[in-house]
């Protein structure tokens, strides 16, 4: 019944990897409060679902900024879905937990060091939020208990069903943990802001950058 719990514990942390660097608009010569507004609108946008509009995001159209957000993640948890052969209810109900998890991120946007080609490094505290720590422990408590309970009901279902069940206690679980929500401590990434290629006045930071920070926002502990 167990079988792919890890893998989708995984995958959550993959998916929040995924959050996208989106370009902006901005000066020939940004200053440095010019890179750390970028930075916090992104995360905040990814994060929040909403973020300062002074910043220029050119990936977003006004007024659909949480549209646009909440799209993305849907497509991040697809893969989860797909990949784990759940029921659309519960990759539905996955997408709405990676909304919270990601409302509860932690994170400062710190000082901009000017660079050679006429951007920023930025960097970034992150206090990891503890999403998987203990989780596997309570999974099997609750599941002993479930089998021992309605034994004749679990045999009975499909391999199917029988993981969407324990995946329906999974996130009972995990949306227990972001209801009181534990951090590790702080954390420091530097990213890089500076003009992307081929987009004469448009700057940002590459995907390999948006993958450092996501790969922070939750804890590893208990994988």
């Amino acid at each position: 019944m167990k079988k792919g719990i890890r893998r989708v514990l995984y995958l959550i942390l993959a998916a929040a990897m995924m959050i996208s660097m989106l370009s902006a608009c901005g000066p020939k010569k940004p200053a440095p409060e010019d890179a750390q507004a970028y930075v916090q609108a992104v995360l905040d946008l990814m994060c929040t679902g909403d973020y300062d509009h002074s910043v220029k995001l050119t990936d977003i159209e006004e007024g659909k900024e949480s549209e646009t957000r909440d799209a993305l993640i849907s497509e991040m948890i697809k893969g989860i879905g797909a990949e784990s052969n759940l029921s659309e209810d519960v990759t539905n109900a996955f997408r709405d937990f990676m909304i919270k998890a990601l409302e509860s991120s932690k994170y400062t946007v710190g000082e901009a060091t000017a660079t050679e080609d006429g951007g920023y490094d930025v960097s970034v505290s992150i206090e990891p939020l503890k999403l998987f720590t203990g989780v596997d422990e309570e999974l099997n408590t609750v599941l002993e208990e479930k089998v021992a309970a309605e034994s004749d009901k679990i045999l009975a279902m499909s391999e199917e069903e029988q993981t969407n069940y324990v995946m329906e206690i999974l996130l009972e679980i995990l949306n227990k943990k972001i209801e009181k929500p534990e951090y590790d401590d702080a954390e420091e990434v530097v990213v890089h802001y500076g003009p992307l290629e081929d987009q004469d006045g448009v700057y940002g930071c590459t995907e390999a950058d948006g993958e450092k920070l996501g790969k922070m926002l939750f804890s590893q502990d208990g994988l």
